[in-house]
């Protein structure tokens, strides 16, 4: 097997190829009958292993050995998977992965660095479409306990008539919650986290590893992201602080610690944000950076006005929504796309130049399918905005806030645009998106951890889209 392992070294990334020969994989072989994961393939996969070894000036982990955290299944695709995984100490680790139903094994080999905190991100491709498959960890050979064999399933080609169901969550405390239970129970094909998951109030990056260790740690979601995607962007307290913006002394430990623990496709471009993207069968989901840009530069759309978006996010958004072919295009993010009515200044209300001149954009291009998705406020609440002028059909927001229990009962306040709204603990968004019929389908849930559905709204791809 060849890979390519990136290494990141002062802003500098360098391909570097490994040859597998033979040789190395001689002690797994004769292990054989031992382990029904160890026929070894050096052919079924490719993948690239980032062991992120980046220079910094930032002085390592105190010699105090954590536990080991993960594994965690990062971003998959069709033909892509992200397995990230955090030891307790620094080594050699490999991942050993095999199709459902099938003998043959591949072998992935990585390097575990203190310069990273010690995490690992197998990024295997060449995989193929709606697939299981099975993966497990190993240290020397032995196949660390407790983790393996886990498994993930690719998504299907994304013209696929398929059914599929997503989680999205904010607002969330590193201790043991059922509501993680809840949505494994719920079977869903993915979770979405919309920021302050976890809260981190620090931009030092010992604090910020710390606690991103402490929430992937948490057992409840541990068991369901060793075998389930996992996505996410930030919000204000895993950025830095509370309503904090661009200005933020510090971010870039913020997103270092962020790349670390989070095994996304992409974190921005050129080392700037976090914002990421993903499509999974009907549905595609635009995950938005609204802290990393805020405030550091003029407006794209108005020169004059501060952008929250910045300009090359602002592009990359348009883009990506002009080229999307999927029927529903979600665009989420913590902030709220209206005004949170507060002493704060971090809502889209405050950017409203750059909201309508998106809604303007969807309008002008005729993008059908568009959903708005934000957290943040510790409340829950589904809107509908008035834009059928400009759209040409009503958008949509669904706001899904607290996953913890503390609730901001002052922020649930009236808007003409509201239906529904509530202060109430442990919820989280399910949203199942169905292409199966004539006519395809999205249908919003939200869920409390008593398993009581809060409301639901069922949309058509045929009521978003002009008229």
């Amino acid at each position: 097997m060849v890979w390519d392992a990136l290494v990141h070294q002062s802003c500098v990334t360098y391909n570097v190829t490994y040859n597998v020969t033979y040789k190395w994989y001689r002690p797994f072989i004769r292990r054989k009958e031992q382990h029904p994961m160890n026929n070894l393939n050096r052919r079924s996969f490719g993948a690239t292993v980032v062991s992120g070894i980046t220079a910094s000036t930032v002085k390592a982990e105190p010699d105090s050995e954590p536990a080991a955290v993960g594994p965690v299944v990062g971003h998959v695709s069709v033909s892509t998977a992200n397995i990230w995984y955090r030891p307790g100490h620094a080594g050699t680790y490999d991942l050993r992965i095999r199709e459902s139903g099938q003998k043959e094994t591949t072998l992935l080999h990585a390097n575990s660095d203190p310069k990273n905190d010690l995490c690992v991100i197998w990024r295997i491709s060449d995989l193929k479409a709606a697939t299981t498959y099975h993966y497990e960890i190993l240290e020397s050979g032995t196949v660390l306990p407790g983790k393996g064999p886990q498994s993930l399933t690719t998504a299907p080609p994304h013209q696929a008539k398929d059914k599929i169901s997503l989680a999205f969550g904010s607002c969330a405390e590193s201790r043991p919650l059922a509501l993680w239970s809840q949505m494994e129970e719920h079977d869903v094909d993915g979770l979405v986290l919309l920021g302050d998951t976890p809260y981190i109030d620090s931009t030092d990056l010992a604090i910020q590893r710390r606690k991103h260790r402490e929430f992937l740690s948490v057992p409840e979601l541990s068991n369901f992201a060793r075998c389930r995607p996992v996505w996410g962007t930030w919000d204000d307290h895993d950025f830095g602080k509370n309503d904090s913006d661009g200005k933020l002394v510090g971010k870039e430990n913020s997103r270092k610690a962020f790349t670390e623990y989070r095994a996304l496709a992409s974190y921005g471009e050129d080392e700037q944000g976090v914002y990421t993207k993903f499509r999974r069968a009907g549905v595609e989901v635009f995950l938005l950076d609204t802290r990393w840009f805020a405030r550091t530069e003029s407006s794209p759309v108005d020169s004059d006005k501060p952008s929250l978006l910045g300009k090359r996010q602002w592009e990359w958004l348009l883009d990506g929504l002009q080229r999307s072919t999927a029927p529903f295009k979600v665009i989420a993010c913590g902030m709220i796309w209206d005004n949170k009515r507060n002493t704060e200044s971090d809502d889209w209300s405050t950017y409203s130049h750059e909201r309508d001149a998106l809604f303007q954009f969807i309008g002008k291009e005729e993008i059908s399918g568009v959903v708005l998705i934000g957290g943040d406020i510790h409340c829950s609440r589904w809107l509908q905005y008035k834009t059928e002028e400009s759209v040409g059909y009503a958008i949509r927001q669904f706001i899904v806030s607290p996953i913890h229990a503390r609730v901001i009962p002052t922020l649930n306040i009236p808007h003409p645009d509201l239906i529904k709204g509530a202060a109430m603990p442990n919820v989280w968004l399910r949203l199942d998106v169905d292409t199966t019929g004539s006519d395809p389908s999205l249908h919003a849930h939200w869920v409390q951890m008593n398993g009581r559905q809060m409301w639901d709204v069922k949309l058509t791809g045929s009521e978003l889209r002009k008229s």
